[in-house]
């Protein structure tokens, strides 16, 4: 009997009954015409952006609100890429892992970054988009790994470097902008290009 029950888990187990699910497998519940600014932040050609000569942090994010705003405040939901902004480039930003959730209208995995003061309510979302579901099933492992689960706060942040465009959501204002903590911008990297963990 026992056997049987041991048997019986490992089925269940690796079915996925108790494992994450696999973001892979995720539906958009919003049809993209609907979506906010889709073609400019589901986009995959890196290659065509340049590289900015530093790295970033989420204190740097935070700035570009005010920086660009004559950039952004006419931005509407067909707008596509903004020249002559952080959208123009791709960035390298180190920082800390506190929240993961999959966003059920696109399907992408919304991320809370901030300085490694878990207190901190400096943070900046990142996305990584439907299109890089082999990074999604990624961070989901490292989720796993270190303890925590999808759509609750990390009881510590977890370190890691992020290669990401710069994207302004025009669609979240920057005291909504994120989980529970106040966020104080609405610029983003997205799309998010790769996510380096301090374990690898």
């Amino acid at each position: 009997m026992k056997i049987l029950l041991l048997l019986l888990f490992i089925i269940f187990l690796n079915n996925g009954l108790f494992a994450q699910k696999n973001p892979c497998n995720c539906k958009e519940t919003t049809k993209i015409e609907k979506q906010h600014r889709t073609k400019a932040k589901h986009i995959t050609n890196y290659e065509n952006y340049p590289k900015a000569k530093y790295e970033i942090t989420t204190e740097d994010i935070i700035k570009w609100e005010n920086m660009y705003s004559t950039f952004t405040r006419d931005i509407k939901k067909e707008t596509e890429r903004v020249h002559e902004t952080p959208e123009d480039s791709l960035y390298v930003l180190k920082g800390y892992m506190y929240f993961v959730k999959q966003e059920a209208n696109d399907c992408d995995f919304h991320i809370e970054i901030g300085p490694k003061n878990i207190k901190s309510k400096r943070r900046i979302i990142v996305e990584v988009t439907k299109e890089n579901c082999e990074l999604q099933q990624k961070i989901l492992k490292q989720i796993k790994l270190k303890g925590f689960k999808m759509k609750k706060q990390f009881t510590k942040g977890i370190p890691c470097t992020i290669v990401g465009i710069g994207f302004y959501d025009a669609a979240h204002k920057p005291k909504h902008h994120g989980g529970i903590y106040t966020h104080k911008t609405s610029w983003e990297l997205h799309p998010v290009k790769s996510i380096k963990f301090e374990n690898e």
